[in-house]
């Protein structure tokens, strides 16, 4: 059985799929963004992931062994929760997701943005791609843009 199977005779699998189950009311309370559905980029976006929920399904099933962590350091930070859910568009959630300008990890830093915000990136270790290392970046890096 893969990482990420069910096994329902095993009682960790079934407290993980309990927990994974509870976290999407935990998010969508906390949301604090009031985004105007009647924007056409908005809807547009809306509606592809809407047109496509084999994707989605598979995205959520990645996001899922990140998505508690992720959104305990926003719920902390009392930054809007929508931003825990940045990385279904950034990179689909895959940790060793790869762009041609070189961004890498699931909030898809680029290296020298990376290295700004004190993501280590050697032969050995790149922490773009360690989800608590740049989480912690991604976090740094939202609260700068939101001065502007």
């Amino acid at each position: 059985m893969g990482p990420f199977a069910f096994n329902p005779d095993d009682a960790s699998d079934f407290n993980r799929l309990k927990q994974d189950t509870l976290i999407w009311p935990k998010i969508r309370s906390h949301f604090q963004l009031d985004l105007n559905q009647s924007n056409s980029k908005i809807r547009a976006q809306r509606n592809w992931y809407l047109r496509h929920p084999k994707y989605l399904a598979r995205v959520i099933h990645r996001a899922t062994p990140y998505l508690y962590y992720i959104s305990e350091e926003i719920k902390k930070r009392n930054m809007p929760m929508e931003l825990a859910l940045l990385p279904i568009v950034e990179s689909a959630f895959d940790p060793f997701a790869y762009s041609h300008s070189r961004a890498s990890g699931i909030w898809q830093f680029i290296p020298s943005t990376g290295k700004a915000y004190g993501l280590k990136q050697n032969w050995w270790y790149d922490g773009r791609r360690d989800v608590v290392a740049s989480t912690e970046g991604a976090i740094k890096y939202l609260k700068y843009l939101h001065k502007f």
